[in-house]
């Protein structure tokens, strides 16, 4: 079986008429003039008509010949040697991508779909005598035979995770290297986003990487938030719109299932979408764009906590501007009358938020009241300087700290300045470094500083509730306190190292105590780089796989596996021929141009 690897050059074939036109033109007959002194040449002309002819058909059929066999050789001509031709025994080891971008429609076919029938190909070409590995979105090579290995493909579905086709194949190459087996080679089927292409050591191994179609249009969810934390019980959540485009996308906001905003984001937009939830306690949301050619990535699942505003009170010696602040809340309804919170000097009340006091005298005064409650947290030595506030408390990073009290314990650092804690939360306390002054800092003049006490007093008043966040299979760390994720019917225990796998599934998966209680919640969402479907291109190959790597088309990677076995260049041959019957018509038109034999009775 003949087949061409560049077969688009075989247009050029027309170019083939060229010496056919040539002729036709050259062809012109001359005026006859009789002229009694040359009519003995008549008869000679004659008799080598037939010879001159036949040396010019020769000739054009030469020129012709080898244009077309220039054209065959550009077009790289392969021919079968028979099915399954042989080859040395080979360690191959097959990438392929099925991770969560394989699941993009293009030409009404998904991307895997086609992903798998070339890797049934390259399957079906192994021998007996050959190791064969497959690497999945997983990352993991597989030894496998081709039976395992065919039964493997055909249940294959794109999974929601993102695959680092770097990492793979220098995985890929680890696995063949203990083999015995001379010839060894690597095959990668995907994608190739060049998101997905990282950098490291060169692989020492052949790479055949084969080509992607163009990517499609795509538009995604790349992340969401709740503000605030807590919900009490109207809140908000901000999106951001990924993928390409500027068109606007349809968004809505989906609690406990059912639609409660909506609005238009275009890519690149963080979109924000208001809500009121129906009952306090943990509900599952999730925002959703428009389906498109690729939708395992239309949604982000978050957990909202609801809970009832704080009651708090004020002690005048948290001066005027906490004051100040709480009144604006309780005007918005996010904090209400009471005294679940008290914020001062001293720890008071059933939860506590504590600055320093504004005499230095009374710090020890404070410290006992902080060990009398248990709370190992203390207020150390004062300090003066400059410091940007560092961690993220919504917005607040770099806000300039003045003034603040080193503070020594074990509690939960939430916040630091100058790489020591400014903000430590500690059973049922927040302890503050600095007063909420503008002598100590800049925070109480600034736009964000009435957020900021929001955060405080309805963290207090919520309590602690962890809200994780992962990727699907990716392995995470549970804070204390939950010891059991809730995975559809079952319940899946926290080990003693606190680490556990999230599900592949994306969704919201709740954190329970040892009582049954919800105390937190587990959120896993797609890899936002699986939604950059952009391809990469060689120069991005061969710096992530290195100087062995080769994209090559579908034709070229039926040829080329197996080191090319099965197949044979004819391109060489074609050329070989060329010359040949370049050098045969130079001969023949070389010859025509000697003297002509005299004929019998000629002067």
């Amino acid at each position: 079986m003949l087949a061409f690897l560049q077969p688009a050059l075989l247009f050029a074939l027309s170019a083939a008429a060229i010496p056919t036109l040539l002729h036709l033109l050259t062809r012109r007959q001359p005026p006859t003039v009789p002229f009694p002194a040359v009519r003995y040449l008549a008869e000679t002309e004659r008799r080598q008509s037939r010879r001159i002819k036949l040396r010019n058909l020769w000739l054009l059929l030469l020129r012709t010949l080898f244009v077309i066999l220039l054209v065959l050789a550009a077009a790289r001509p392969v021919a079968s040697l028979g099915v399954g031709g042989g080859h040395a025994p080979t360690a191959i080891a097959l990438v392929v991508d099925n991770s969560l971008s394989s699941g993009v429609v293009v030409s009404g076919r998904r991307v895997l779909d086609d992903l798998v029938d070339q890797a049934r190909t390259v399957v079906g070409k192994t021998q007996t005598d050959d190791r064969l590995w497959i690497v999945l979105a997983d990352g993991l090579p597989r030894r496998t035979s081709v039976t395992e290995a065919m039964a493997l493909l055909d249940d294959l579905a794109p999974w929601a995770r993102r695959l680092d086709l770097g990492a793979a194949v220098r995985a890929a190459e680890r696995a063949m290297g203990g083999d015995v087996l001379a010839a060894r080679e690597v095959v990668v089927l995907s994608d190739l986003q060049r998101s997905a292409l990282s950098g490291g050591d060169p692989v020492g191994v052949p790479v055949l990487v084969a080509a992607p179609k163009p990517e499609p249009a795509n538009h995604a969810v790349d992340s969401a938030r709740v503000e605030p934390g807590v919900w009490s019980p109207v809140g908000s959540v901000y999106a951001a719109v990924g993928g390409a485009g500027a068109e606007p996308v349809p968004l809505r906001l989906e609690l406990g299932g059912a639609v409660v905003a909506r609005a238009l984001g275009a890519p690149g937009d963080v979109v924000g979408l208001g809500g009121r939830a129906s009952r306090p306690g943990w509900v599952a949301a999730r925002v959703v764009a428009d389906p498109d050619e690729l939708r395992a990535d239309d949604a982000w699942h978050l957990a909202v906590r609801v809970a009832p505003p704080a009651a708090v009170t004020a002690d005048p010696s948290a001066g005027p501007y906490v004051a100040q602040a709480l009144a604006v809340l309780r005007d918005g309804g996010r904090v209400r009358a009471g005294a679940e919170v008290v914020v001062g000097d001293r720890p008071a009340g059933l939860r506590a938020i504590v600055f320093p006091p504004a005499d230095p005298a009374a710090v020890g005064a404070v410290n006992r009241a902080l060990a009398a409650r248990g709370l190992s947290t203390r207020f150390a030595d004062h300090a003066s300087g400059e410091w940007a506030l560092e961690d993220g408390l919504g917005g607040l990073e770099n806000a300039v700290v003045l003034r603040r009290h080193r503070l020594e314990g074990n509690g939960v650092v939430l916040a630091r300045v100058g790489a020591e804690p400014w903000l430590v939360r500690e059973g049922p306390a927040i302890v503050v470094a600095s007063r909420m002054e503008p002598e100590w800092t800049a925070l109480p003049v600034s736009a964000g500083f009435v957020p900021f006490m929001d955060y405080l007093v309805n963290r207090i008043a919520a309590g602690d509730a962890p809200v994780v966040s992962a990727t699907p299979a990716q392995a995470v760390e549970i804070p204390p306190g939950p010891a059991e994720v809730v995975v559809g019917p079952n319940a899946v225990p926290v080990s003693g190292d606190r680490r556990l796998t999230a599900p592949m599934e994306p969704g919201v998966y709740f954190l329970r105590s040892a009582s049954g209680d919800t105390v937190g919640a587990l959120q896993v969402n797609h890899d936002p780089r699986e939604s950059r479907l952009a391809r990469a291109d060689i120069r991005a190959v061969r710096a992530s796989f290195g100087p062995l790597a080769r994209v090559v088309g579908l034709r070229a990677l039926e040829r080329d596996v197996f080191g090319g076995a099965g197949r044979a260049d004819l391109s060489g041959l074609t050329l070989g021929l060329a010359l040949a019957v370049a050098v045969t018509e130079l001969a023949v038109a070389s010859g025509g141009g000697g003297a002509r034999r005299r004929e019998p009775g000629e002067p």
